[in-house]
């Protein structure tokens, strides 16, 4: 099964969250979401529709007698006359199932915006090979994530440089975050394709106060295109 697929995406995003999805069916598909980043994204995207959906659904008060059958099916007190459900209850449920239907049937019609892809990567590593940060670009945005492995800096910031291939002076992209996830967004009448390396260096907070890296150059990589499949 072609997982890249986004009708496929939106289709099974949308059974995982409502619940239709059970079992070893289930079970797969949650480890499909470390594979396929796209995936995520999409249950991410079913699980704020819904709760958009709930938000507008009236909030009902128990009925007197619930308290009471609870107690009975939990073996709590003698049975009693069986309650009754009210009509209303019923009316309630089954609007709340076609407003749901219906919302499901909508996104359906109209899924949503895609992601741009990945058109290069980099990984940033220490000289232990451990990874620092992973670098995703996607047009002119840079998305980078940072992971455990960093050396907190208080008093100092790491920010990022771009090496052009002509041997020009390098040019800032901007700081990197030390924790959780920065979008570095790239200028216009800057061409990634032309970058011979990428470098990071340590510079006071807020960055260099030059054009240039002041601080020391402390890890280099590679901006590699990334493989379309």
């Amino acid at each position: 099964m072609n997982y890249q697929i986004t009708e496929l995406q939106h289709a099974l995003a949308a059974r995982y969250v409502i619940g239709s999805m059970r079992g070893a069916a289930r079970r797969r598909f949650i480890r499909l979401q470390m594979q396929y980043p796209k995936l995520r994204e999409e249950v991410i995207f079913w699980e704020q529709r819904l709760n958009e959906l709930t938000q507008q659904i009236p909030t009902q008060a128990a009925p007197k007698t619930a308290w009471a059958v609870i107690q009975q099916r939990l073996g709590w007190q003698p049975s009693a006359v069986k309650a009754k459900t009210p009509w209303w209850a019923w009316l309630s449920s089954a609007a709340a199932a076609v407003l749901l239907i219906l919302v499901i049937q909508q996104t359906m019609v109209q899924p949503p915006e895609p992601v741009p892809s990945t058109d290069r990567i980099a990984v940033i590593q220490n000289d232990s090979a451990r990874t620092l940060w992973l670098i995703e670009q996607r047009e002119q945005q840079l998305l980078v994530s940072a992971t455990s492995n960093i050396e907190a800096l208080t008093n100092e910031d790491y920010q990022l440089w771009m090496l052009p291939v002509n041997g020009e002076a390098p040019i800032s992209l901007g700081l990197l975050p030390q924790q959780g996830q920065r979008t570095l967004t790239v200028p216009a009448n800057l061409d990634l394709s032309q970058v011979a390396a990428l470098a990071v260096s340590r510079e006071p907070l807020g960055g260099s106060p030059e054009a240039i890296p002041t601080g020391p150059v402390v890890f280099t990589t590679d901006l590699l295109k990334a493989q379309k499949t």
